[in-house]
């Protein structure tokens, strides 16, 4: 191995103003953004390399400038076959400006089985993987468990949530799993990141359908 192949893969597909917004982004809100940094080729390789065999239509959670999106359309998603949702206003607008004929949208997680019917990604089936880029270890319990019932009250049985952490460990707690039914295997592992990162793959274990809870709803 020369010494090339050894160094971090800081060269993700994206250009110097979006990593600037980016940047811009964390030095407002760290614990929101979960890195300072967008993530790497690799990363988004290992990301994509999780998706169920012919999954066509997608939901990406905290697209931040797109390197995930990116990745899912030269893996051949269609960009219309793409939901993107992206909370922080002004990464929202670069993805806008970036992905134009993707379903790109500026809204929250905890929503999204709303934002699914109206995109018209909630109809039985319709969407084969969840592409997450959300900090889960920097979230309360309740809002990490509002997270997964919105997520898999849009995925069908035996489909994924595919997410990565820079944490040792999966990032949701083994608890909240087995409260709502869902199983973890390790996916991948992007040494190359900065820092580096560990893909997990998420999936419903059990028949019960998950309903997404609103704010004020008993969890």
């Amino acid at each position: 191995m020369n010494d090339e192949s050894r160094r971090p893969d800081t060269s993700a597909p994206h250009d110097t103003p979006a990593a600037w917004t980016f940047f811009r982004q964390w030095l407002k809100n760290p614990r929101a953004m979960a890195s300072l940094a967008p993530s790497s080729r690799q990363l988004a390789a290992q990301m994509v390399a999780q998706l169920p065999k012919g999954a066509r239509r997608i939901v990406e959670l905290g697209a931040g400038t797109g390197v995930f999106t990116r990745a899912l359309i030269e893996h051949g998603i269609a960009p219309g076959d793409l939901l993107v949702v992206e909370l922080n206003a002004e990464l929202y607008a670069l993805l806008r400006r970036r992905f134009p004929e993707s379903n790109v949208v500026h809204g929250d997680a905890c929503d999204l089985a709303e934002i699914a019917h109206t995109s018209g990604f909630a109809e039985p089936g319709g969407v084969d993987a969840v592409i997450s880029g959300l900090g889960f270890l920097a979230m309360p319990r309740s809002l990490q468990k509002r997270i997964l019932q919105a997520v898999f009250s849009v995925l069908g049985a035996d489909k994924p949530l595919i997410q990565f952490t820079y944490g040792p460990s999966n990032p949701l707690p083994r608890d909240l799993l087995t409260e709502l039914g869902l199983g973890v295997r390790r996916g991948g592992f992007a040494w190359r990141n900065v820092p580096p990162a560990t893909v997990y793959v998420y999936t419903r274990n059990r028949s019960t359908p998950i309903r997404a809870v609103r704010p004020g709803e008993a969890g």
